[in-house]
């Protein structure tokens, strides 16, 4: 596990300042601060956190936007089964299981030896759970201070996206990572950022490397 969790800087770095914004964001739509941090404990999921506030600060049923909140989350599914060659899952495994510790254990475990590679996947997950939940804790009890710096909650949330492309550029060389992408941006151009995510997802599982299968 020690090795996951010192392979993890690079997510702790991106994370950190995303989850301060999140803290910070809560705070100012009027949640309480056990409730904020619950909810980095509980639910661990950084999209789907900052939709949940947004829709709570709106009005929006709790028990409907956690619903919309978990729709968000479904690609994970995919996430799952590209990694179960290298990784026998269990709960603790998916719930630590995000999209930046998805990239970084895809493209790690394969180099590991067999009885490492649980270990370092719970060191990832590890790193990335407690960098979240200890900017959240930031966030929310300095929300006042941070919200005086006029544009910072959106400077801090792009450490997020920015993290991820950094992640992702070494699967670039893959053409199932190729094809996923450009179905992602072609429907987000058309407007459709969701349902775009969704079949790239399934282009990345069903994907089939062309030489496979054939007879020499």
């Amino acid at each position: 596990m020690g090795e996951g969790l010192r392979a993890a800087w690079p997510i702790v770095l991106g994370y950190f300042p995303v989850a301060v914004a999140f803290g910070a964001l809560g705070a100012q739509a009027g949640l309480g601060y056990l409730w904020i941090q619950l909810t980095s404990l509980l639910v661990f999921a950084g999209a789907s956190q900052f939709a949940l506030v947004g829709l709570l600060a709106q009005g929006v049923p709790p028990l409907l936007a956690a619903s919309l909140g978990l729709l968000l989350n479904l690609r994970h599914a995919f996430y799952g089964p590209a990694l179960r060659s290298y990784l026998k899952g269990g709960p603790l495994e998916a719930f630590f299981l995000t999209d930046e510790v998805f990239a970084l254990a895809l493209r790690t475990l394969p180099g590991l030896s067999p009885e490492k590679r649980r270990g370092y996947f719970l060191g990832l997950g590890l790193g990335a759970y407690l960098s979240w939940n200890l900017g959240t804790a930031l966030g929310a009890l300095g929300a006042k201070g941070l919200l005086a710096w006029p544009r910072l909650g959106e400077a801090l949330a792009f450490a997020l996206p920015a993290l991820f492309l950094l992640l992702a550029l070494p699967h670039l060389r893959n053409p199932a990572a190729l094809l996923a992408g450009g179905v992602a941006l072609g429907f987000h151009l058309l407007g459709q950022t969701a349902w775009g995510l969704f079949l790239a997802g399934v282009v990345g599982l069903l994907w089939k490397e062309p030489w496979k299968g054939r007879k020499a």
